[in-house]
């Protein structure tokens, strides 16, 4: 069994967050020196189980005994720190004076001298941080704490592990076009009447910006719903809307502070880099943070470059490097030295000399994340923190109760999902074994689920209600595909189609009365076309639905004339493309189409029986084929993603790029089931006919 190392990953939903990029971190004693952990061997695959039993544990220098409370045993205080087990280092870039850190530890040999080297990636907000960490494009990233407590309310198990900026480095600045505050400066509750009600310029709608600037006016005493929030982006946009006149005051961060200030664009009424606000905000925006299996996997790796960030800082504090400090600020954000060191004096003071995670003021911006509605429940101190000194909250280990699994499979790229998360090894980490069940189509995949030959299957949300419809009680727990598998293709021998690419419409009428190849008569594919001739204002009985299987007995339709288009999946559909046997007037795969076709379209099911009795296998087939899904994801693993293509699907070459590449990014990031989307496919459902009453969301999912 094949076992790869990967990086704990989504997004997220991802979740959109605000641009952050952080600046240091440390060691508290001798940088050279300090508490640390030794290699371990944690598990081949690095995987960050949930259930807590990948932390290394039996090293004797890491504190991540289970003893049953959940708590770890005192961390053992390490002489040195061993040398770093991964030698490269993925960390995100951006173009902030907070990341200047990173820059220094490279081009200074801070790094180097410390065994590892770091190679950039470009995330230039806090979403693509997140989604650079979670899909394992990058093993340490930076962001505000509130952020990565979104991140893992999204159920991925990040991790801080050292402070960055112990104050702010998001900041106020007010619009010169919107005059002068008559307000003594500091005083930010005077400073927030007169803003109330007004525009609000911020990174991106939704985000650590959007939040400090609703804060600040919740904390004043004002309804935050009474201002308009506009997304105005990084420093260069958001000045060019406060100098239009777009927005009357932003939340922004540097070179935007300083170069509003200088430039005479705008002026800060009070300075949250100073202290200024209220208690609500009072945390450090920076923290350093990495997946749980990164640490677990590599603890002195991350212990090593914790301390060469310290260095890093130290150095640019030393006031003998200025002139060289202005020239690293020059190189990374292209700044004269003017404002080089306008930026510099006003924010080297808000740079942590320490870099000890501050347990109270974390847990404010724990208490500020639950009351902002970033996270759903407050979390402990050491369930997201790590270090030496640190104890570690853990969840207790998960023990299957039914160890070998059956499983529905079909060779489809979504079909690649168990597969790769047996022969990875994910479910045997997990004390499961997977034996799969060819299951050609939804009717397949129902009878076998019914029949009891199969614990688990993959469906369309709406082939599942089918089966409850019929009387028998399975439940969805986990999204796999956050958008449409299914998608359209037209015969070549059909002949073009005078419509603009991506009108649907348009498409359905040329196609009106046709044939229509589907995988099976009455199942999925077939009501998805009948779906969208439907929505465009025709009669689905008018055209001819045409049974043509799989991908490659579709596209031998296809070719043959037996039918004009057709609803099916990968590879089909790239094989289309790429053969020249037909082409897609439009992409339900890029959210194309009616709005009754906007739900996701695959979920994992089970009987709830199964479930009920079995609620740890459950979880952990979930857990697994959700990283399973990250390994696909992972840009590292393109070419064993590749493999695993050639040897499932019998594909390779450009189709299994082109399959790979338009459909990767439907897989979901995090598996959570979305309510709003599948009770639009039990309305979708009820309208086709498939589920006579509607049903609550309650009624059909379970939570394992």
């Amino acid at each position: 069994m094949k076992t790869r190392s990967w990086l704990y990953s989504l997004f997220a939903i991802l979740l959109a967050f605000s641009l952050v990029a952080t600046a240091c971190g440390n060691d508290d004693d001798d940088p050279g020196a300090g508490p640390a952990a030794s290699s371990d061997d944690s598990g081949d695959d690095g995987t960050a189980d949930d259930s807590g039993d990948d932390m290394a544990d039996d090293s004797g220098d890491m504190a991540g005994d289970d003893s049953g409370d959940g708590m770890a045993d005192d961390a053992v205080v390490i002489e040195e720190i061993g040398p770093p087990e991964d030698t490269v280092v993925t960390v995100c870039d951006a173009p902030s004076f907070t990341q200047i850190y990173a820059k220094v530890m490279a081009n200074r040999g801070f790094a180097e001298n410390r065994g590892f080297q770091m190679d950039f990636v470009a995330c230039h907000s806090g979403a693509a941080q997140a989604a650079a960490l979670v899909s394992g494009q990058v093993d340490i990233a930076l962001n505000t704490p509130d952020n990565m407590l979104g991140i893992r309310n999204a159920d991925f198990d990040v991790v801080m592990f050292a402070q960055v900026v112990d104050n702010h480095f998001f900041d106020i600045v007010v619009s010169n076009n919107f005059g002068e505050i008559d307000c003594p400066q500091g005083d930010w509750e005077c400073a927030m009447a007169a803003l109330n009600g007004t525009r609000v310029g911020v990174v991106a709608r939704g985000v650590a910006a959007e939040q400090i600037a609703r804060q600040l006016l919740d904390s004043a005493g004002f309804d935050p719903d009474d201002s308009t929030y506009i997304a105005t982006g990084l420093a260069g946009t958001t000045l060019a809307a406060l100098e239009a006149d777009e927005v009357d005051w932003a939340i922004t961060f540097e070179p935007g502070l300083s170069t509003a200030e200088l430039d005479d664009i705008g002026y800060a009424p009070f300075r949250l880099r100073a202290g200024d606000g209220p208690t609500e905000l009072d945390w450090p925006s920076a923290i350093m943070l990495t997946a749980r299996s990164y640490w677990d996997a590599n603890p002195n790796t991350v212990l090593h470059y914790r301390a060469a960030i310290l260095e890093a800082m130290e150095w640019l504090r030393d006031p003998a490097n200025r002139d060289a400090v202005l020239e690293e600020l020059d190189a990374h954000l292209g700044l004269d030295p003017e404002m080089a060191a306008y930026i510099f004096d006003n924010n080297i003071g808000s740079m942590t000399v320490t870099a000890e995670l501050d347990p109270v003021r974390i847990t404010n911006n724990v208490n500020y994340a639950v009351g902002r509605g970033i996270l759903a429940e407050a979390q402990e101190f050491g369930e997201f923190a790590v270090g030496p000194d640190i104890d570690v909250i853990l969840p207790p280990a998960l023990v299957p109760e039914t160890t070998t699994v059956n499983i529905c499979q079909a060779p489809s790229f979504n079909g690649m999902i168990p597969h790769i998360a047996e022969e990875e090894g994910f479910f045997a980490d997990r004390g499961i074994d997977g034996e799969f069940v060819q299951c050609h189509s939804g009717p397949a995949n129902a009878a076998a689920l019914i029949a009891g030959e199969v614990h688990f299957v993959q469906n369309t949300p709406d082939n599942m209600l089918g089966i409850r419809n019929a009387g028998f009680d399975v439940v969805m727990f986990q999204q796999l595909v956050d958008k449409h598998f299914f998608d359209i293709v037209v015969s070549n021998n059909f002949g073009p189609i005078d419509c603009e690419q991506g009108d649907w419409q348009c498409a359905m009428q040329e196609l009106e009365g046709t044939n229509v190849g589907v995988v099976a008569r009455g199942a999925a594919a077939e009501q998805i076309a009948r779906q969208l001739i439907d929505s465009a204002g025709l009669d689905p009985d008018g055209a001819t639905y045409i049974a043509t299987g799989l991908s490659a007995t579709t596209l031998a339709a296809l070719i043959s004339g037996e039918v004009d288009w057709a609803i099916t999946f990968e590879p089909g559909l790239s094989q289309a493309i790429v053969d020249d046997i037909g082409y897609a007037p439009f992409a339900l795969r890029a959210g194309e189409g009616p709005a009754e076709l906007d739900w996701p379209s695959l979920v994992n099911t089970a009987s709830r029986e199964f479930v009920e009795e079995n609620p740890n296998t459950v979880a952990i087939f979930a857990q697994a084929s959700r990283q399973a899904m990250d390994f696909m994801r992972n840009p590292a693993n393109r070419d064993a993603v590749l493999e695993y293509m050639r040897d499932f699907l019998s594909l390779e070459g450009a189709v299994a790029e082109t399959v790979l590449d338009s459909n990767i990014g439907s897989l979901s990031l995090n598996g959570a089931l979305q309510p709003a989307r599948l009770q639009n496919n039990v309305d979708y459902a009820v309208g086709r006919g498939i589920l006579e009453e509607a049903q609550a969301l309650d009624e059909f999912t379970v939570s394992p």
